[in-house]
């Protein structure tokens, strides 16, 4: 049987060495304990060509722990930082094994207990022209492509990163050749599809490389059996943690009630983001709360966005708010009943809709 651990778009960075090498490192951990035989690199393994130079010691001493072969293609980001046309390879990166310059596309044959596979490696071309490809006929049980670009069926929407709108690939040469398994980078969520008997993945990226990013991070594992059908599953990798966002109000007084329950719901592998909206009498207040909550989170990053968030006193200024704002006050100082309503909800609920009204003339 031939096992390999398909994945991409891990973007090795100075910038974030520790967690991203640390992705790399259960990359390598995962492909062994699920006893591969490769492991398919295809494209952004690094953010941007510096940071191959600066991290290559790091990645190699890594990769060198897994006992099989690993094919690796140059992606989009291998190219930053370059001139136009030179290419993003020019170190040793061994163990791994790539197309080297001027290879437009780089054949490994291998067979392992009567399982025999072509892997055909194609580097990043912004018009890579793949109805061109001429293939021999096939005379092994499988063939698999790695590939760097957006397939367009896989993918519904091309923006509004321009990176998408790259290298546009057509499956469809590929499907004729007999191909049973298409191995896609550059896309960063995870999706595949089955054309006739061929499979089309993105593994997506193993780590949260950009906030936005939701769902558990994973690799895919292939296994190549002789009946010559793949078998897809995926594997989630813990170390790569997962981009979660909470939406909340502030009271009137600058308190944000809800930062407590909040804190219960993500670990310390997590990108968080909070969005902080609603009428406060003062924003410096809730600016020394949040950032005190920002420095116990027990997460890897945190993002607080206060755009939506506005002060009493700017709205109040309106004289219609500042009239709701004054017979509001009245009321409650007169109010004698017995269940209070929430004083504060009617202000923010009040000064919003005004002021919704006021944007309309």
């Amino acid at each position: 049987m031939i096992r390999f651990l398909h994945t991409a778009d891990l973007h090795l960075s100075q910038k974030e060495k520790e967690y991203s090498l640390s992705v790399l490192r259960e990359i390598v951990f995962a492909a062994i304990e699920e006893k591969c035989t490769h492991i398919l690199i295809c494209g952004d393994l690094f953010d941007r060509n510096s940071d191959i130079a600066a991290l290559k010691k790091d990645v190699i001493e890594i990769l060198k722990e897994f006992p099989g072969k690993i094919f690796y293609i140059p992606g989009n980001h291998e190219e930053l930082g370059l001139s136009p046309g030179d290419y993003p390879i020019s170190a040793d990166l061994s163990p791994m094994s790539y197309p080297q310059k001027g290879e437009s596309v780089k054949l490994w044959l291998e067979e392992n207990d009567g399982v025999s596979a072509e892997f055909f490696g194609f580097p990043f071309r912004r018009n890579l022209d793949d109805s061109n490809i001429q293939f021999k006929p096939k005379t092994v049980l499988y063939r698999i492509a790695l590939l760097h670009g957006t397939e367009t069926k896989l993918v519904e929407y091309l923006g509004p990163s321009p990176e998408e709108a790259d290298s546009i690939l057509d499956s469809k040469p590929f499907q004729d050749a007999h191909f049973d398994y298409l191995a896609l980078g550059h896309i960063h969520s995870k999706r595949h599809e089955t054309s006739g008997s061929m499979i089309k993945a993105y593994p997506g990226s193993p780590r949260i490389v950009s906030m936005g990013e939701s769902g558990p991070r994973s690799v895919n594992i292939i296994s190549l059996g002789k009946n010559g059908t793949p078998v897809l599953k995926h594997r989630v990798l813990s170390s790569a943690g997962e981009y979660k966002e909470f939406s909340l109000s502030a009271t009137l007084t600058g308190e944000v009630p809800d930062l407590v329950s909040v804190s219960s719901q993500f670990s310390k592998t997590d990108t968080v983001k909070i969005n902080v909206s609603g009428i406060v009498e003062d924003e410096h207040i809730v600016s020394e709360i949040l950032n005190r909550f920002c420095e116990t989170a027990i997460c890897r990053k945190i993002e607080i966005k206060k755009s939506d968030l506005k002060t009493s006193s700017a709205l109040i200024d309106n004289p219609v708010a500042k009239l709701f704002y004054e017979k509001l006050k009245e009321k409650q100082s007169n109010w004698s009943g017995a269940d209070a309503p929430d004083w504060n909800q009617i202000l923010v609920l009040g000064l919003e809709q005004i002021e919704k009204n006021a944007g309309k003339k």
